[in-house]
């Protein structure tokens, strides 16, 4: 039902677009250089309508619902100029306007961004701290399987690994386990896990190959994207089957006994329909080991335990520690003849092993399908899309305890976008207003919840808008506000504001303020999960309820952790400065400086009683004996819980569903006032035409003015990256270097230092014919084993070949 639901909202808005654009024109073409290859980030005005538009990287550009008549449209980029007259529109029909220049331009001046205002701009202009990922550089790295490793070398970006596909990435300090505080859109789509609200990034439902480009924002982002886009955005764009036509087929395999496939092939259909068809499987060993007694002396065997600090763990991994993930998915995509673009696209991704470091402990993946489908229409002024998420797990084993941890999740979002040009092109008005629900069920074969007490429900709402106007040629302005509103949370507005003032066409400073919010996740507000084993220590001690009529429950008291309904969001309020520009044509230079104010921190786990706060979770409180028993019955009973629990009998609560004895180990809280710093530097130097050297630096500072014992940035103060890249017309390479210092880390039950790491990676692809291709990615050349995660699991030397098949 809820399916249906889905489709037919959908297809009502998208149907209710299509008749307003087709009372007219429109114009579209391409801006090319004389040798034939496009260029991006030129702006084209329709100068009589004043409408503005920006050239994709391929050179491509639309106006849509044009009013039938002639026109002179010129094209812009930097001090360049171009123009074409006496074009002509006619109504429900398209007109081809391309344009060749010769402009002598520099790569950089050619990048756009969409991500920092919801529409396309060029780099330089953009009102906030952005990296850019190109499409080069992803299908040279693709063979990895490691989205996150694209990203690691950007300013300020924050990526920790575990497992081979275990990532928590963040940027600005205070990451996690099971980090969310960067908000992950694949077009439009946050395919996040509901319950965590982090990413699985085994679970991506297409090779990195399928990738256009990445960006990275940074900085609150809540002001446009609403919960979660606390210290950032990742967007990401996959090609269109329209300008990724033909098929690929690519074979990896390398260390770990890993073995992946990947095929895909997209193409014309008919009828401006295009489509594509993409499937891939993967096999291979993982980083993760078990951690368990395997001499029955109370520790493990040598390299079992990977570091100093570690506990044991009751279970081992199941199964014989191989990954298997495998994927599909079919997108369709309409171009209609006035502009607008409707696309269809369904899909799955599926996991088998994959271990993730949690709060709890360590949690393997033993099983998972994820579905999902989307439904967008897109023209020059409005986009309008529909989503469906579901994850369907019911094979998940907690390393720590031995449960196995179920989880149903469906996830259901619209949103409708617009933008228009007011006062002769001198502003931009962007506004937009979303919907969604969430359901989430915990409940195994049985019947019985194995992660909250009960199911939940949860519906939001969220309606954002940004005016930027260009106060002259060089000052620009932006504001932008957000009200979020949750069946789970108060109601939250997040405001931003930025100056841009371009020094000239190629260099720009900017001055931002804004805020952001992160929400508790399902987890944190309803989490019933064993940390451990039952105590069974007073199974003797149930007799005397019987003889009273009673269960107590005392013969298996469950160790839990335990969600607080009562916790608020985390907010920030930062501020920054930033320059970015083009020097000499060579150079593209970017220097960042922020600082934040972040308090009503969601803690890690942490123990339920604390010695300055008492009780931190007032939905759980002191233990109740049941009703009915006699008084010296439950003297006994309470005298002797509290002689063998020690200070643990403070921990003692009752079930909010039935009133069982609980023994509520650890919860979540809202506590802690922090002030944090940083200042981030790229730089990409253009050195010739083939060679380019890039390097990063970021630097971080925080001052906690309140807190919790364990509240740590789990951060690096100084971290940076050197690469240099080599492109002919048949082969290119890459090698990279990155560090970072160490750093205390706490999260959840895993405590202790991180020591400094440092990585080398070296990638490099050949172009044997025009259809066959080989390639080399080696992730931490030196073999150094690190953890960087204190929990996770050490890594070392993954080298990978593949060679590609194109048709």
């Amino acid at each position: 039902m809820r399916n249906l639901r889905f489709g037919i909202a959908a297809l009502a808005l998208l149907l209710g677009a299509v008749p307003v654009l087709a009372q007219s024109g429109s114009i579209s073409g391409q801006v090319t250089r004389s040798d034939g290859t496009g260029l991006g980030g030129v702006a084209v005005t329709i100068e009589s309508l004043s409408d503005v538009t920006i050239t994709s990287k391929s050179g491509t550009y639309s106006f849509d619902a044009v009013p039938a008549g002639e026109y002179n449209i010129s094209f812009t980029l930097g001090t360049n100029n171009a123009r074409s007259e006496g074009v002509a529109v006619t109504a429900g029909g398209n007109t081809e306007v391309d344009q060749t220049v010769d402009w002598d331009v520099a790569f950089v001046e050619t990048i756009t961004v969409y991500s920092a205002s919801r529409r396309t701009e060029r780099l330089v202009e953009a009102p906030a701290a952005v990296s850019v990922v190109t499409e080069e550089t992803i299908t040279r790295e693709a063979s990895s399987g490691q989205l996150p490793r694209l990203l690691d070398s950007s300013p300020g970006a924050e990526p920790v690994q575990s497992g081979v596909y275990d990532y928590n990435f963040n940027a600005r300090g205070f990451n996690s386990s099971l980090n969310r505080r960067i908000l992950v859109l694949v077009d439009g789509r946050d395919p996040s896990s509901p319950f965590l609200g982090a990413q699985e990034w085994a679970t991506l439902p297409f090779a990195l190959e399928e990738l256009e480009s990445i960006e990275l924002v940074r900085g609150p982002g809540s002001a446009l994207y609403g919960a979660d886009a606390f210290n950032g955005v990742i967007n990401m764009v996959t090609k269109s089957p329209r300008d990724a036509q033909g098929g690929l087929f690519k074979l990896t395999g390398g260390d770990l006994d890993t073995v992946r496939g990947d095929l895909r092939f997209g193409g014309a259909l008919g009828g401006s329909w295009y489509g594509r068809l993409s499937a891939g499987y993967l096999e291979g060993e993982d980083f993760t080991r078990s951690r368990i007694d395997r001499n029955g002396n109370g520790v493990a065997d040598p390299g079992e335990v990977e570091y100093a600090g570690l506990g044991l763990e009751p279970v081992p991994l199941l199964g014989d520690g191989t990954n298997e993930i495998s994927y599909g998915s079919v997108r369709l995509d309409k171009f209609f003849d006035n502009g607008p673009v409707l696309t269809l696209e369904g899909g799955f991704a599926s996991a088998d092993g994959p271990a993730t470091v949690t709060g709890i402990g360590r949690v393997q993946v033993a099983e998972v399908d994820r579905p999902y489908a989307r439904i967008n229409l897109n023209s020059e002024h409005w986009n309008v899309y529909g989503y469906l998420n579901q994850r369907d797990a019911p094979v998940q084993r907690s390393l720590s305890s031995g449960s196995n941890l179920v989880l149903d999740t469906e996830k259901v979002q619209f949103e409708i976008q617009g933008n228009t040009l007011f006062a002769d092109s001198k502003g931009v008005l962007i506004g937009g207003a979303n919907y969604g629900e969430e359901d989430i069920d915990s409940a195994n074969a049985a019947g019985i919840q194995t992660l909250m007490f009960q199911p939940v429900k949860e519906d939001f709402t969220g309606v954002f808008a940004q005016i930027e106007y260009n106060f002259s040629e060089k000052l620009k302005g932006v504001i932008a506000g957000r009200w979020d509103d949750s069946s789970l949370y108060e109601s939250v507005f997040s405001p931003r504001a930025a100056l841009v003032y371009a020094i000239d066409p190629n260099n720009s400073i900017r001055v931002n303020y804004g805020e952001a919010f992160q929400t508790p996740n399902y987890s944190e507000f309803f989490l019933r999960a064993a940390v451990a084993p039952p105590i069974t220590a007073f199974a003797g001690l149930e007799g005397l309820c019987l003889l009273n009529g009673v269960s107590c429950g005392l013969d298996a008291i469950p160790t839990l952790a335990l969600g607080n309904p009562n916790l608020g969001v985390e907010e920030v309020k930062a501020w920054e400065i930033g320059y970015s520009g083009i020097i000499n044509g060579k150079a593209f230079l970017t220097i960042d400086y922020y600082n934040n104010e972040i308090e009503n921190f969601i803690t890690d786990l942490i123990p339920a009683v604390q010695p300055t706060l008492g009780r931190i979770n007032p939905s759980f409180g002191a233990y109740q004996l049941p009703a009915g028993l006699d008084p010296v019955s439950s003297a006994i009973i309470l005298g002797t819980l509290q002689g063998g629990l020690g200070p643990s009998f403070a921990l003692l609560t009752n079930s909010p569903t039935d009133g069982s004895i609980l023994l509520g180990a650890v919860s979540y809280t809202n506590f802690g006032q922090v002030e944090n710093q940083g200042l981030e530097i790229g730089l990409n130097y253009y050195i010739d035409d083939q060679w380019q050297f890039d390097a990063s630096y970021s630097w971080f500072d925080f001052e906690i003015k309140e807190t919790v014992d364990g509240l740590l940035p789990n951060a690096p103060e100084n971290k940076g990256s050197f690469g240099l890249t080599f492109n002919a017309s048949n082969w290119n390479a890459n090698v990279r270097y990155r560090w970072a210092d160490g750093h205390p880390w706490s999260a959840g039950v895993f405590s202790g230092d991180i020591p400094s790491y440092d990585n080398l990676d070296l990638s490099a692809t050949y172009a044997l014919t025009d259809r066959i291709e080989i390639g080399l990615n080696v992730a931490n050349v030196l073999d150094d084993e690190h953890f960087e995660i204190f929990g996770g699991d050490i890594l070392e030397r993954r080298a990978l070949g593949h060679v590609a098949f194109r048709f």
